[in-house]
């Protein structure tokens, strides 16, 4: 049975939709992670899935000081809807990679892979990398899970049970986004191939709450 063209038009305009409906709602959306995390104190704006490596929501112009404080030098944006405080990072010395991201959305694939190499770039170098989106659930969750994929050797399945017990209130489902199966594949494909940057064998993290920034 073909389709009426009604229902083409709008299956062709779902990433139009997909914006608009994300910057209906990202106001007070942006309120409630807020609310939560910086006055019930129910969740946490931020944690660190490795001693390098921090997942977390939409930094303010304010904690950029903080996060610097915390070793911060390079900073991963997901948010198609937020540029970043980029005078305080130029003013705190910290790079920025964006990779604009339609909120409730995945990050495409050649993005995933630029922010995976950057992030350790700069572990490399022992400084620390701060991962964001909106509210640190999804977007930011999502390079972080394929970070830990290739430089932690996780499976998919690992990295997000690891990424929930640093931040329980991670989306739980990052695992079977089909961007991170894609992910995986490649990391299959390149598996005789040496990486830009060389793993590193760690210690398993101790994930924990006490070194946090409740705002």
């Amino acid at each position: 049975m073909v389709g009426s063209p009604n229902r083409f038009h709008v299956i062709a305009n779902m990433p139009l939709l997909s914006r608009l409906y994300a910057r209906t709602v990202f106001a007070p959306t942006l309120c409630w992670n807020y609310l939560l995390a910086r006055v019930l104190h129910v969740r946490r704006w931020w944690d660190r899935i490795d001693e390098h490596v921090i997942v977390g929501a939409y930094p303010f112009g304010k904690d950029v000081a903080g996060l610097r404080g915390e070793g911060v030098r390079a900073v991963v944006n997901t948010c198609e809807e937020y540029a970043g405080p980029t005078i305080e990072y130029h003013k705190h010395g910290i790079e920025q990679l964006h990779i604009p991201t339609t909120d409730f959305t995945h990050p495409r694939l050649g993005d995933i892979e630029a922010a995976v190499e950057f992030i350790q770039k700069y572990k490399l170098q022992n400084d620390t990398v701060y991962i964001h989106c909106k509210a640190g659930r999804a977007r930011s969750a999502t390079v972080a899970v394929c970070w830990l994929m290739k430089y932690r050797q996780m499976t998919p399945d690992q990295a997000q049970q690891h990424l929930l017990a640093a931040r329980p209130h991670s989306n739980p489902h990052i695992a079977s986004r089909p961007v991170v199966k894609q992910y995986e594949a490649l990391l299959r494909d390149e598996a005789n191939t040496p990486a830009l940057f060389p793993s590193i064998e760690e210690e398993p993290l101790t994930t924990s709450g006490e070194d946090q920034n409740a705002g």
